[in-house]
This record gives structure tokens, C-alpha cells and sequence, in this order.
């Protein structure tokens, strides 16, 4: 399956805002039970959640960001939105194997509840923390169910007691330390941070191009005008896909010969390379 490009994040509680983003450009919509929703407001939220998933068209994905593990809602959100419409669940502020097996057993059990098919559900972990960080390894290859891992700058630099930032070193380490862990953990790439001003397209520009670079696989956004740049920076462009090809045609002639290694336009091209051509085409769209 190719990697999702963008995830808009959409407030649990917000009917209009939710059918704007159904009908967006975005790969896939996070309905949102966490942040976005005030305590008094979670119980509500979960029914609304709930039937909106019921009337979700097959090809949608849509994913539902319940509350973390310390708030004790978790299994409450996952037994009301464990439904046929829902993608998977994503689990914020993950700062342990464990956390990763409980919420896996309790999709388990809301699949079979609902009838589903078991492991229909995915479930992907936010790393927010300092010690989700430190951890993200052991996170990572914690099993169940764990698709993918995401990145989320906002908790991480509240978490340090430093100024929310999409930049710096410390945001640097956060983004290669989840690239780093979900390639042990042999889980799909992993998905970047927010981009918080949606003002800026240029900043959005670069954050992306970064976050490709470093091996993520696609960004999550919170503004429907931050969809196709995102989109566009996570898809291989026509000039990126010719040179793809290229290689590997030349490499797979070369290899043929009996070569492990060719000259492609002055550079030397082994196995390696081959690889990252060979994702860059499978990535195109």
C-alpha cells in the first residue's frame, strides 16, 4: 500500500470542519478526541465520532487520535470508535513497550465486539516525549499491532520546558531518532510533525523537504491549505521518477552481465542506491 502523504487532523466535535476535510485533497483525516476536545466535551465527542465513521465511504481512511494512556479514556474512546468506517486509532504520548501491547489488546477485543476482522484496525504511536524518545526503539518492536510511528514537536518541546519550534537540533533528534526506530522495529515510515503556522508556505516548503529527507513518509497537518504542498513534497516528481527508471534500467543490465555495481550519469551505483531508486518508483503516483 503506498504511504499516506498528509493526515488533517479534525476537531472530534466539529461536524463542518469534518465534512471539508472528507471532501479534501488529504490521504487521510485523524478525527481528533485529544486535544481538540474539551474534557466535558469527550463523551459527546465519541458518539459523534462514532457516527460519522458509520457513514465514511470504504476508500477513506480515517483514523481516530484517542486520549493517551494516563488519562484512563483510552478503552472507553477505542470501544466507542472501533467501528467498520475506522482506519486505525492513533495513540499519542507513547512512552512505553507496554502501552503499545495494552492498546493492542484492546482493539483486539472492540474487533471482536464489533464483528470485525481481526487486525482490521491499525494503530500507529505518536513519540512526544523525552522519554518516548529515549525509549522509541523498544516502542518501536514492542509487536502487536503498531503499523507506523508519527512525531509530534508540540508535546516534545513542552515535555524539554523549551519554546514550541518546528526547528532546531533538538527537533532534529526527535525526527531521526523515530526514522531510526521504526526502520528496527521493521514498521512502515514514519509520519513528521505538524508544521504550526499555517501562514507560512514557505517554512511548510522546507519542513517537508526535510522531514523526506530524514525518511519520513509522509506529515500530518491541521489546515486544509497545508494539504497540497504537502502532498506534492511526499510525491517523487516526473524528473525524480525518470532518473529512477534510469537507474534501474541501468543497473538491472549491468547486473545481468554479472556486475554488482554500474556508472549512471558519473556516479557509481550499487546495491544500495538501487533500493532508494527502486522506493522512489514505487512512491510514484
Amino acid at each position: 500500500m503506498t504511504p499516506n502523504r498528509t493526515y488533517l487532523f479534525v476537531p472530534g466535535t466539529e461536524e463542518r470542519k469534518t465534512d471539508k476535510a472528507l471532501a479534501s485533497a488529504a490521504d487521510a483525516l485523524i478525527l481528533d478526541l485529544e486535544d481538540a476536545v474539551a474534557i466535558s466535551e469527550k463523551a459527546r465527542a465519541r458518539d459523534m465520532v462514532r457516527s460519522r465513521l458509520a457513514d465514511v465511504a470504504p476508500e477513506r481512511q480515517v483514523y481516530v487520535r484517542v486520549n493517551d494512556i494516563e488519562t484512563g479514556l483510552t478503552a472507553e474512546d477505542i470501544r466507542a470508535v472501533c467501528t467498520g468506517g475506522l482506519a486505525g486509532i492513533i495513540l499519542p504520548k507513547v512512552e512505553a513497550a507496554e502501552t503499545v501491547r495494552t492498546v493492542s489488546t484492546l482493539i483486539d477485543r472492540a474487533e471482536r465486539s464489533e464483528g470485525l476482522a481481526p487486525g482490521q484496525i491499525r494503530l500507529n504511536a505518536i513519540i512526544e516525549t523525552g522519554r518516548g524518545i529515549a525509549r522509541a526503539v523498544d516502542i518501536a518492536t514492542a509487536g502487536g499491532r503498531l503499523e507506523a510511528l508519527m512525531f509530534g514537536a508540540a508535546d516534545y518541546t513542552a515535555d524539554l520546558g523549551i519554546p514550541t519550534s518546528n526547528v532546531g537540533p533538538h527537533i532534529t533528534h526527535g525526527k531521526i531518532a523515530t526514522v531510526v526506530a521504526s526502520r528496527a522495529g521493521g514498521l512502515a515510515a514514519p509520519v513528521d510533525t505538524v508544521f504550526f503556522d499555517v501562514t507560512d508556505a514557505e517554512g511548510l516548503a522546507a519542513d517537508c523537504r526535510e522531514a523526506k529527507a530524514l525518511g519520513f513518509a509522509g506529515k500530518a497537518v491541521i489546515h486544509p491549505n497545508q494539504i497540497d504542498a504537502t502532498n506534492a513534497a511526499f510525491t517523487p516528481s516526473p524528473s525524480e521518477v525518470e532518473a529512477a527508471r534510469h537507474l534501474v534500467s541501468a543497473f538491472r543490465e549491468a547486473e545481468a552481465r554479472g556486475l554488482g555495481a554500474v556508472t549512471v550519469n558519473g556516479k557509481l551505483v550499487d546495491y544500495a542506491m538501487l533500493k532508494v531508486a527502486e522506493k522512489t518508483l514505487a512512491l510514484a503516483r
